[in-house]
């Protein structure tokens, strides 16, 4: 995959994909995190003035992934409780999902997907202590967000990975091949337009790309690569999860070990960790 090429070529590739906008609630509630003097019961105020947001982050809140002792009743016992940026990962990931149409039938075993391997993503940097929990969420929850966006721009694109994906060609050449460009270009080109850290873009863009790895250079630093593997740490962990064969473990999996100078034994108890999360063990 020749991502630099395709970035150089990303206004005439990308002519004509919607990228979706940063929702007005989520513009405000991202500047007034990064206030200095952030207040919760302002950020409060903002979910509670959406109800296309409130429904959703409460029902996430009550989920089995956040794990809360308690049942959360209100907006402001949810922010209480998880913290600023625990409310905003719930926030970016309800935001994500009305933004590219994720309530539709069709979308719902991917947003199930992204969902468990962002919290499985962010469960995991706990155990590296220079690896952002918070970029972890949200680097796993939009590291395949570009698929959505190019559903609703091809018809055929279901049908046509599919078919393609049979014969064991890989995503991105399939996409390449047929549309000009590939999820993990578009999904860095949202979030960039939602203005996501910078580390998080660059992992999407180079998620599918193994010579980050097998060849480092300036295009992605450790922190990025950081990212990268708990990605796929988290996906590899996901698709057990769900009974889905994980193609992309079989072919990054031992670089990212290499990566984070783990064992295959030690990932084995961390992965057996997280599945005992996500089963309420």
């Amino acid at each position: 995959m020749n991502s630099e090429l395709t970035l150089s070529a990303t206004e005439q590739t990308l002519n004509g994909i919607f990228i979706p906008p940063c929702p007005a609630t989520l513009t405000e509630l991202m500047r007034e995190i990064k206030h200095p003097e952030a207040d919760l019961d302002r950020i409060a105020q903002l979910i509670s003035r959406d109800a296309g947001i409130l429904a959703p982050l409460l029902k996430l809140a009550n989920s089995p992934f956040v794990g809360l002792r308690t049942k959360v009743s209100s907006v402001f016992h949810a922010a209480s409780i998880l913290g600023l940026k625990n409310i905003m990962n719930l926030v970016h990931n309800i935001a994500l999902r009305q933004s590219l149409g994720g309530d539709g039938q069709s979308f719902d075993k991917f947003w199930e997907r992204s969902s468990i391997a962002a919290s499985v993503a962010e469960r995991m940097a706990a155990r590296f202590p220079t690896v952002s929990r918070e970029e972890s969420y949200i680097a796993a929850l939009f590291h395949d967000c570009g698929i959505p966006v190019l559903m609703q721009k091809y018809p055929d694109y279901r049908t046509t990975v599919m078919t393609e994906g049979k014969l064991g060609i890989p995503l991105c050449a399939t996409e390449d091949k047929h549309y000009s460009t590939n999820h993990a270009v578009v999904g860095n080109m949202l979030t960039r337009s939602w203005a996501l850290p910078a580390r998080v873009s660059m992992a999407i863009l180079f998620h599918h790309d193994e010579t980050v790895f097998t060849s480092p250079d300036d295009r992605a630093g450790a922190d990025v690569r950081d990212l990268i593997g708990l990605i796929h740490m988290a996906e590899n962990v996901t698709d057990e999860h769900l009974h889905v064969r994980d193609k992309e473990w079989d072919k990054h999996g031992e670089l990212v070990l290499a990566h984070f100078e783990m064992s295959e034994q030690e990932y084995s108890e961390l992965k057996w960790d997280m599945l005992a999360f996500l089963n309420g063990e």
